[in-house]
C-alpha cells in the first residue's frame, strides 16, 4: 500500500512545485517552505527576481545619474545668476552714485533759480523711486534710466554745463 500512496504523494509535491509563482519566492515575506525553496530556485524564479531587481538598480542608478547632472546644471547657472545680478548691482550702484553726484552739481550751479530747483527735485524723487523699486525689470529700468538721461542733460544744457 505504501508502494501505491509514495508516488501519488511524489508527483503531488512535484506537481505542487511547477505551481509556484514569483511573489511565493518573495524572501522577504517570511517563512517558506522548504520544498517552496526549491521549486523557486529550479524553476529559476530566484534568478528572475535577482535579474529584476539589478535591472532596476541600474536604472535607477541612470536616473539618478541624471538627476545630479541637472543638480550641477542648475547650481551652474545658479552661480551665474547669481554674478550677473552682483555685476548688475554694482552698475546700479555706480549710476546711481553719478546720478547723485550730477544732480548735486545741478543743484549748486541752480542755487536761487526755483525753476531749476522745481526740476531737479522731479529728478531726484524720480530717481529716488527708481532705486527703491528692485523687482523691476532690467529693460523698465533701462528705460527709465534714458529718460533720467535725457532729462538731466537737458537741463545741463539749460544750465550751461
Amino acid at each position: 500500500m505504501l508502494s501505491k500512496i509514495l508516488p501519488i504523494l511524489l508527483a503531488a509535491v512535484v506537481l505542487s512545485g511547477c505551481a509556484t509563482h514569483a511573489a511565493d519566492c518573495d524572501p522577504t515575506t517570511g517563512d517558506v517552505s522548504i520544498v517552496a525553496k526549491f521549486n523557486c530556485n529550479y524553476s529559476g524564479t530566484y534568478d528572475k527576481r535577482v535579474e529584476s531587481k539589478q535591472q532596476t538598480l541600474v536604472h535607477e542608478q541612470e536616473l539618478n545619474t541624471e538627476f545630479k547632472a541637472v543638480y550641477a546644471a542648475i547650481e551652474q547657472e545658479k552661480t551665474q545668476v547669481d554674478g550677473d545680478l552682483k555685476k548688475r548691482q554694482a552698475t546700479d550702484d555706480a549710476l546711481n552714485k553719478s546720478m547723485n553726484n550730477l544732480l548735486a552739481q545741478l543743484k549748486k550751479k541752480a542755487a536761487g533759480q526755483a525753476r531749476y530747483k522745481k526740476q531737479i527735485s522731479e529728478l531726484e524723487i524720480t530717481l529716488q523711486q527708481s532705486q527703491n523699486q528692485p523687482s523691476k525689470s532690467v529693460m523698465d529700468k533701462k528705460m527709465e534710466l534714458e529718460e533720467l538721461r535725457s532729462q538731466v542733460a537737458s537741463l545741463q544744457q539749460d544750465l550751461g554745463l
